[in-house]
């Protein structure tokens, strides 16, 4: 008999596995994600913090350079509008140097370059700011060693509002750096707030279902355990259904009692000579022990008949075997053993039944309990023949090779009589009386 195979409910390690793997992952996006927001915001607020300090700077040109230096709608370079600028001109801490141009380009007044008073530079942002009339600023690595600067371009108008020359404008990189550096921790800081928030929650969830896939999955393993206890509950049971069944056979007709048992000991003893398999040894001994099974819907005339079977009786005393397959197909775990008890009355010629089946294309199974069987027929005594003596009945066996049985079987059970002859004689007769042909 052959187990029934146990069954495992499939596990989470795999789904567990992936869900740890997306939370490491969405911690990495988030962390991405962060830095790459809090550098947009920081640059963000880069700009605004240069436009902000170009505004102010701007408001500071207007309110303090152009009352001195603008004339009508030109930048003036007089002495007397230099003394009243230097007099009036208190230039804040953070400012590192101040240069007045006009228009064209001409310096007017300089706090660190006096002497280039007069000259005229050529400078792309000093053309935009008189262009654009907008102030821009931006921080710049000064010439030499020394610290950045920003550097502001800031337009000086008239008394009607039109460009009359610009303001460039040192300051102090403080003034920015500081203010972007106080807001920076603080964009960081907000960020990462809320995005360990977002994947605080998200570790939530996950751990959440989590515990409800092992939840369900111990659920599913109480349900398929009590599943497969059901399974093989009915399993066994049906196999003593069939044991019983089989034993009332033997039972209706006490000239074949222990019929069953001896076959399956024959035939084990040959199909180890052959060296089957483990798997084919268990389907066979199954199969001999239930080879018979089938005539359980015999009716008593025909199964207890005490004279030889007419030709409709023997009609009918073969659907024993098609029955019995039917009957132990019943049970999955049995379903090797079914040819083998299909298909134990083939012939080697092709005259067997009840599927005409020839040569190779019966089982070796079916082949070694079609001769299992007739051994213990012929060695027995029954209602209308007596028991074959060892030597006759080995000869019958031999006589029906290639025709009856397959050469390959009745050679095994010849190897077996010599070899091992204790394990085929039949009851009653000791291994003394064992003649080897």
């Amino acid at each position: 008999m052959r187990r029934v195979p146990s069954f495992r409910a499939p596990g989470v390690g795999r789904p567990l596995t992936l869900l740890r793997v997306f939370l490491v992952a969405s911690a990495l996006i988030l962390v991405l994600g962060a830095v790459g927001l809090s550098s947009r915001l920081s640059g963000e607020l880069r700009a605004a913090t240069l436009e902000d300090t170009a505004g102010d700077t701007a408001a500071y040109a207007d309110a303090v350079l152009a009352p001195s230096l603008v004339r009508g709608n030109a930048v003036v370079a007089s002495r007397g509008a230099l003394r009243r600028l230097v007099r009036t001109l208190r230039l804040p801490d953070d400012v590192r140097g101040l240069n007045v141009y006009s228009r064209n380009g001409r310096l007017v007044f300089s706090s660190t370059h006096p002497e280039r008073i007069g000259r005229r530079r050529v400078s792309p942002d000093l053309k935009s700011v008189v262009k654009t009339n907008v102030a821009s600023a931006r921080l710049v690595e000064p010439t030499g060693r020394g610290p950045e600067v920003v550097k502001v371009w800031a337009p000086l108008h008239d008394a009607r509002g039109r460009v009359a020359g610009a303001a460039e404008v040192a300051l102090d990189d403080s003034v920015v750096t500081d203010t972007i550096a106080n807001a920076r921790w603080t964009i960081w800081y907000a960020v990462g707030i809320v995005f360990g928030i977002l994947w605080l929650a998200l570790a939530v969830l996950v751990s959440g279902a989590s515990a409800r896939m092992r939840s369900q999955n111990k659920d599913l393993e109480t349900r398929s355990h009590d599943l497969l206890e059901s399974s093989r509950e009915l399993e066994a049971t049906l196999l003593e259904t069939i044991a019983t069944l089989n034993a009332a056979v033997e039972a209706r007709d006490p000239y074949t009692a222990g019929h069953s048992q001896r076959v399956r000991r024959v035939s084990l003893a040959i199909g180890r000579e052959l060296r089957l398999s483990v798997k084919q040894m268990g389907a066979l001994g199954t199969a001999a022990l239930f080879h018979d099974i089938g005539k359980i819907g015999m009716p008593d005339s025909i199964l207890t008949k005490p004279e030889r079977l007419d030709r409709a009786e023997q009609l009918v005393m073969r659907e024993h075997a098609v029955r019995g397959a039917e009957i132990v197909g019943r049970i999955t775990s049995l379903k090797d053993s079914v040819p083998a008890i299909r298909h134990h009355h083939e012939r080697w010629d092709g005259l067997g039944y009840p599927d005409g089946l020839s040569g190779r294309e019966i089982p070796v199974e079916a082949a070694i309990i079609a001769i299992a069987d007739a051994w213990d027929a012929m060695t027995t005594d029954r209602p209308y023949a007596a028991a074959l003596g060892m030597e006759e009945a080995m000869l019958q066996i031999h006589a029906g090779r290639e025709k009856q049985f397959s050469p390959v079987v009745v050679d095994a059970f010849a190897s077996v009589s010599r070899r091992r002859p204790a394990e085929i004689l039949p009851p009653d007769v000791s291994p003394a009386s064992a003649v080897a042909v």
